[in-house]
């Protein structure tokens, strides 16, 4: 028995048929602009209805249900919830645990942030797209990769530019070689379908360049904004996103294979006093749960953007946004993937918060896993030895299962007050600031080694990183 990933049933089945006819009218009447005529030949020629002239696939209603019944599906009854997550960089600043100040980034607050990822087992590692360090803005994407490999991260697989293509290619090959693995496994690339819909003519470029080098470019959806870029209700949003959703998965199949039927859903409001994209309204957390009904529906997997927050520093908002829309996620989705350490709509990276967020994601690992309803774990026998008022503590029962049932937090609160107090009086931020502070000092001694990259392989990025500069920088 688990606690996670479980029905939860928002929509009516009325409701839930709305949704869906009115994405397959959008995908059948509007359809998706795409700027590149090799793709929509392709399309074409994967039986969908393509306008050259217009540069626009529709997607028949047919080719819809076809896809949706032949694709790999997920069997929910079956499905294991999962936490997890990394330490994601992106376009931010960095907050300094010694300071407390927002700073811009240096390789060593780089190297010490991803060293930190590494240290919280309870982290998948860390990931940066584009480059947070000064280096030119067209050679940004290469840089990425320079990072990444160096400090044990994840590229994300930002491209940005055309140009850069087949220096992201030598890129590839010479990690390949290094690594003894074929270009197809060593190559990481994504683009994003920005505006609802459409992927531009660059992005659509990239796809069709790499494609024909046999590799696969991943497209990610968009990002709706209701009342932006998508209508201000949360069941016009719906209904867009789901349309956007199986229009990929059918140009992924078109293109590249792909039978995998995926919903994902990253929905948020936008605030109508500011303009901004908020992380943390509620908002967030009913689009998912709508989203994991439909995905549930459509036998689809399923993920939605969720623990993020507003909030500019750690802080009680920070936690408390990170909690609606990620328990929500994670016990209607079955699973949850938590970017750790970001703050301030992904503005901020800081290393309190990703040691904070690791103890969370511990916490929400026990509250998924399995438990037992049995003769044992009654413990009937126990509790009638106990007799009215009895105590547990030195029963056996208890020795046999307290280490499995009862979660042991290592920087949340265990102590009564008074023992608290005379232990120092710190909060669970004074703690992760002190940790975070500890492994600084480990990175700057040299006693962490980061797991860095072949010398060979440095040389060898670094020559295509200066040829790239020659010519576009």
């Amino acid at each position: 028995m688990r606690a996670a990933g479980h029905a939860y049933n928002l929509l009516s089945p009325s409701g839930l048929r709305l949704i869906h006819e009115g994405a397959l009218r959008i995908l059948a009447e509007m359809g998706m602009e795409i700027q590149n005529e090799a793709l929509l030949q392709a399309l074409a020629e994967a039986g969908l209805e393509v306008d050259l002239e217009a540069e626009r696939v529709r997607f028949p209603r047919r080719a819809i249900e076809r896809h949706i019944a032949e694709s790999e599906r997920t069997n929910w009854a079956q499905a294991v919830p999962q936490v997890s997550g990394s330490a994601g960089v992106y376009h931010s600043l960095y907050h300094d645990p010694a300071s407390g100040e927002l700073v811009p980034w240096t390789e060593e607050r780089l190297a010490t942030y991803l060293t930190l990822a590494r240290a919280l087992p309870g982290i998948d590692g860390a990931s940066m797209l584009g480059c947070r360090l000064p280096v030119p803005p067209t050679l940004a994407p290469l840089y990425e990769r320079y990072y990444c490999w160096k400090y044990g991260a994840r590229e994300g697989g930002s491209i940005h530019l055309d140009a850069l293509c087949p220096y992201l290619l030598d890129l590839y090959r010479a990690r390949a070689d290094t690594e003894g693995v074929s270009l197809a496994q060593a190559f990481r690339a994504t683009v994003y379908v920005i505006p609802p819909l459409k992927l531009g003519r660059h992005e659509a470029h990239q796809v069709a360049t790499f494609r024909q080098a046999g590799l696969r470019v991943r497209i990610g959806g968009g990002m709706l904004t209701m009342g932006a870029t998508a209508p201000v209700t949360l069941a016009g949003a719906v209904t867009l996103n789901l349309a956007e959703q199986l229009a990929l998965r059918l140009v992924d199949w078109a293109l590249f294979g792909e039978r995998r039927l995926h919903l994902s859903c990253s929905i948020a409001p936008m605030d109508m006093r500011t303009t901004i994209r908020p992380f943390g309204r509620p908002e967030m957390a009913i689009a998912n749960l709508m989203t994991a009904q439909l995905a549930r529906h459509y036998g689809a997997s399923f993920s939605g953007h969720a623990a993020l927050t507003d909030a500019k520093l750690p802080s009680v908002e920070a936690g408390a946004q990170k909690a609606t829309s990620g328990v929500a996620t994670l016990l209607a989705g079955g699973s949850l993937w938590v970017d750790a350490g970001l703050l301030s709509i992904d503005e901020v990276c800081s290393p309190v918060q990703l040691i904070l967020d690791h103890e969370w994601m511990r916490a929400l690992r026990h509250l998924i896993q399995p438990f037992e309803v049995s003769e044992e774990t009654l413990g009937l026998e126990t509790i009638l030895q106990a007799g009215p008022g009895g105590q547990y503590l030195d029963r056996t029962h208890t020795v046999r299962h307290f280490r499995r049932e009862l979660w042991n937090p290592e920087i949340w609160s265990r102590q009564m007050l008074r023992s608290w107090a005379s232990d120092g009086g710190r909060i669970d931020a004074d703690q992760a600031r002190q940790r975070a502070l500890r492994v600084q000092e480990q990175v700057a001694k040299g006693e962490i080694e980061p797991p860095g990259m072949s010398g060979t392989l440095e040389r060898e990025v670094l020559r295509v990183i200066e040829r790239a500069r020659r010519s576009l920088a």
